[in-house]
């Protein structure tokens, strides 16, 4: 998570979850995304099957940072940081082609926080209740903390009755970009990045085990990775972790968000808490139709592909709110260790 600062047919089958032009859209209006003018999871949910529908990136064309897709049923619902006078924006669609705009997922925030200030919210389905952990401000130190609230519905109303942070390393810079993961053992884990890009300070992502419920942490914090390779600037932030054949892929992004020079990078490892190990150079990089894209999250489909959903901005518009970092798919394969991602382009890939 930063700081809030283009045709071919996809057949979206059903999904597992595990990341506008100039206008605004009105709440309730549906949108379908056109191109610019200008060149299972462990843990995870069944999804109903999804209607065939053409679509095209961004599959949302308006400003919806760091997202992530969660099954709902027959249909899913994307969410994302602050924006459109909404702590959490919410989209919903049938078929992950054609979207419609939600209400606010987190309509109050914590007594401790501060409304408005809601970025890089992430949720998992624990047992028949969703929790979901966002960054937010602190008044007092007035950092980035991390939040935890509950619902019975992935799109919400999440509820936050906490007296103080979940995780807020108030030493470090402040704790930011939360990301819950549970393996195929059962064990939950949440993933974060101190953000001591703040401060002067390096930049870890770090690996806490959580309760069976989501809602506490449990044992001590381990710290993974940091900034250390070229590439990656100043910091590194936004981890996802996904399981496959015994092997935990690490997604992170790093560098500048509001550059072409942001990117996702990807580390292996046998154990969720590491060691993991990184690929020298990102996955996921700029092109001619979206710059810096990042901060991804994964959902995989019925047959047994895997998208990754993410921001990107338009290689013109990097830095303008309009249209903001809008949300893209790619398709990842994955070859023991090594990972396989689509770079961002308007037409899809095909036989999804």
């Amino acid at each position: 998570m930063s700081r809030t600062r283009p045709v071919l047919i996809l057949a979206l089958a059903a999904v597992l979850l595990a990341g506008c032009g100039s206008g605004a859209t009105t709440p309730g209006d549906p949108v379908t995304a056109s191109a610019p003018q200008s060149a299972p999871q462990p843990g995870s949910q069944a999804g109903a099957a999804a209607p065939s529908a053409a679509a095209t990136n961004p599959v949302w064309p308006s400003n919806f940072p760091d997202p992530q897709i969660l099954p709902d049923g027959k249909t899913w619902v994307a969410i994302a940081t602050n924006g459109n006078g909404m702590n959490v924006q919410t989209l919903v669609s049938d078929d992950l082609a054609t979207w419609t705009q939600g209400s606010d997922a987190l309509p109050k925030v914590a007594s401790w926080s501060t409304p408005g200030k809601v970025w890089a919210p992430e949720a998992h389905r624990f047992g028949d209740r969703w929790v979901l952990y966002y960054t937010t401000m602190a008044p007092d130190p007035a950092i980035q903390c991390i939040g935890l609230a509950v619902a019975d519905d992935p799109k919400g109303p999440y509820r936050d009755t906490s007296s103080k942070p979940l995780v807020c390393e108030s030493d470090q810079g402040g704790s930011i970009d939360a990301s819950p993961f549970v393996a195929s053992d059962g064990t939950a884990y949440l993933y974060w990045k101190n953000d001591g890009n703040a401060v002067g300070k390096d930049t870890w992502i770090s690996v806490q085990r959580l309760s069976a419920d989501g809602l506490r942490l449990e044992g001590e914090p381990k710290r993974l990775i940091r900034q250390d390779l070229p590439w990656e600037g100043q910091l590194v932030e936004a981890p996802f972790v996904w399981e496959r054949d015994g092997v935990y892929h690490l997604f992170y992004s790093a560098n500048d968000y509001g550059s072409d020079k942001y990117a996702v990078g990807h580390a292996t490892a046998s154990s969720p808490t590491g060691p993991f190990t990184k690929d020298p150079e990102p996955v996921l990089t700029s092109t001619d139709v979206a710059a810096g894209p990042g901060h991804c999250a994964l959902l995989q489909t019925r047959d047994g592909r895997v998208l990754m959903v993410y921001h990107a901005w338009a290689p013109d518009s990097i830095g303008s709110e309009v249209p903001g970092r809008t949300m893209w798919l790619s398709e990842v394969t994955f070859e023991g260790r090594r990972v396989s991602v689509t770079p961002p382009r308007t037409q899809l890939p095909t036989g999804l």
